[in-house]
């Protein structure tokens, strides 16, 4: 609880001050002497300097098993990083399973498989193969200092309601702030909040990805293409953030495949519950931008495993794609993946100063595809180890951020690239430099 001093009490400061201002100032006083005592008197009575914290902001995190059970430190160089900041961001990619009845998972089911199937009748949720994960990897992912999460992505339903309450539990027990899910659907669109250094963040999390409307809306905060209400409502809510919050996130696990609606005729839907666009792309752009104009001081996207370039819009960071902090897909044939480039991410620190982001530095990412180790461990082993992200190094880091470079490029953003890091400053209402 913070407490103000009263009426009295600030009347008493005052008069403290005149009174040393009348000493220090008198005609006998040294001039040096004057100097300082107005100068300190100054400070005192002067603006208080701008508030200014340290947000990181992560890939997606699509961990199935817990890594302390395989590695001694898992993410070992990301967390001087992370446990420095004071807000870590990331996607919690998986679905929770409750610790009383595991929503119904049996106990045979091999997470980092997908095996065997779940037959529909069984299914809690709306896939036959979820991301149902122990608390622990909740847990794990709080020790490493990530304190702000959306839980809005397309494995989010995957055990249907009681996973949904399962994460939400699991979150709460570890200190994590969330939003993107809930017993509702006011619930799961309402912004979440979390101060630090007294500065109040302000999250909306959702997701556009392929799940079915009628099946996870009610639970999960869902953008769908076409559809004015999805829209409407989630703009309400940044700018419900906005009046409340010092900086807002807006979340978007943005899925959807850029030939989406090839098959589809115009005024047509798919089974998802999209309604065709004739630009996915562009779309995306749209309601990011329009996100931001409600209010949003930056707009960041998960969903494909490949990072893009960062766009300034309006003097705010716009990024679509941030790629990964962690991927455990379910194929362990290496190199069967490399065509989404789901093993090259970026972390991205930003210096956040008077509810605007003025700086970001870039650190490339190598996840771990498992080569090295793949002959010693069988398929659930070597599953249950790779894909965690470590700082790149050398070559790789070289490649990584010449890469962001590029991509960030055709979006008019210049990036400043040294000692193996990209730096972006940012103009206060501009552009970058």
């Amino acid at each position: 609880m913070s407490s103000t001093a009263g009426p009295n009490h600030r009347d008493e400061e005052a008069s403290v001050s005149k009174h040393f201002l009348a000493v220090f100032l008198a005609p006998s006083t040294v001039g040096p002497i004057a100097v300082v005592a107005a100068a300190l008197i100054a400070g005192c009575g002067g603006a208080p300097p701008e508030p200014e914290i340290t947000l990181v902001v992560a890939g997606q995190a699509l961990i199935k098993v817990d890594p302390r059970l395989s590695w001694e430190d898992a993410f070992g160089s990301l967390r001087p990083i992370l446990q420095n900041a004071d807000v870590a961001f990331t996607n919690f990619e998986m679905a929770v399973k409750s610790e009383v009845d595991a929503c119904g998972v049996p106990d045979e089911y091999v997470v980092v498989l997908g095996e065997p199937r779940l037959p529909s009748e069984q299914r809690p949720g709306n896939s036959g193969g979820p991301h149902a994960v122990d608390a622990t990897v909740m847990e794990f992912l709080a020790s490493l200092g990530f304190n702000l999460m959306s839980i809005s992505n397309n494995h989010a339903w995957d055990l249907g309601d009681c996973g949904v309450a399962a994460t939400r539990a699991a979150a709460d027990a570890h200190g994590v702030t969330y939003a993107g899910a809930g017993p509702n659907l006011a619930a799961a669109t309402a912004p979440a909040y979390l101060t630090v250094a007294g500065v109040t963040i302000g999250l909306v999390a959702s997701t556009t990805s392929h799940d079915q409307r009628d099946a996870i809306r009610h639970a999960v905060n869902g953008v769908w293409t076409g559809r004015q209400d999805d829209w409407d409502r989630n703009l309400a809510a940044v700018g419900q953030a906005a009046a409340r919050a010092d900086f807002v996130i807006y979340y978007q696990h943005f899925q959807i495949d850029l030939d989406e609606f090839d098959e589809v005729a115009p005024g047509g839907a798919t089974g998802d519950g999209h309604i065709r666009v004739d630009d996915v792309a562009g779309w995306q752009t749209d309601f990011a931008r329009a996100a931001i104009d409600a209010g949003a001081s930056m707009y960041i996207g998960h969903g494909h495993r490949a990072f893009d370039g960062i766009e300034i819009y309006k003097g705010r960071p716009l990024i679509r794609q941030l790629g990964g902090l962690a991927y455990q897909g379910l194929q362990p044939e290496i190199g069967y993946y490399d065509q989404y480039r789901p093993w090259e991410g970026i972390l991205a620190a930003m210096t956040i100063r008077n509810g605007a982001v003025v700086r970001i530095e870039f650190t490339p990412l190598e996840l771990d595809e498992g080569e090295a180790y793949r002959s010693e461990y069988g398929d659930v082993g070597f599953l249950s180890r790779r894909g965690l992200a470590e700082v790149a190094t050398g070559d790789r880091a070289d490649s990584i951020l010449g890469r962001l470079w590029d991509l960030s490029s055709k979006y008019g953003t210049e990036l400043t690239i040294a000692e193996q890091r990209a730096v972006l400053e940012i103009r206060p209402g501009g552009s970058s430099p």
